[in-house]
């Protein structure tokens, strides 16, 4: 599922299409809820309102949940982020003001898959990262840095694995 899934749209997207259509809208919190023992799962709950005017009446409304923690090192620790962007996406669509095939945008659908959204890491960072890596002078050091560099998203990185198994083999 690489890429943009078909007919799913950016959130980004509908804030451009939202600020085209109505350039002194906002979009804003409603509310921010954590609800515990949902189910099995302790969850955090985002509405937001897409106004199209400063003096709209009917805003169009839009809520979002995610699990806590996240299910996947792109949504632990970004949990009211990823609910917060989704709620807004849905409001924008609840005006009617924005494009959508369907509902759920982009980011909803990715977030529920199990492969990992793909990212770009610049290639100074890629090398410091190796660099990192080869200047470890234990175990310990070497899978502090490791844990370091999964908290940064990077451990997909075949660059990354390749230093740090390197050099996992020099000091076994």
């Amino acid at each position: 599922m690489a890429g943009k899934p078909e007919g799913y749209i950016d959130v980004a997207e509908r804030i451009v299409e939202f600020r085209t259509a109505y350039p002194n809208g906002s979009l804003q919190q409603v509310s921010l809820e954590f609800v515990r023992g949902f189910g099995t799962k302790d969850w955090v709950v985002y509405t937001a309102a897409a106004y199209r005017t400063p003096e709209d009446e009917r805003p169009g409304i839009g809520t979002a949940w995610e699990p806590v923690p996240g299910p996947t090192n792109f949504t632990r620790d970004s949990e009211v982020q990823n609910a917060e962007t989704a709620a807004w996406g849905r409001a924008m669509v609840a005006t009617l003001s924005v494009d959508a095939k369907v509902i759920a945008s982009k980011q909803e659908v990715l977030a529920r898959t199990s492969e990992p959204i793909p990212v770009e890491i610049p290639e100074a960072t890629i090398t410091e990262w190796v660099e990192v890596f080869a200047g470890a002078t234990s175990t310990g050091q070497l899978q502090a840095a490791w844990e370091s560099s999964g908290k940064a998203g990077l451990n997909n990185n075949t660059r990354i694995v390749a230093a740090k198994d390197k050099r996992k083999g020099e000091l076994s």
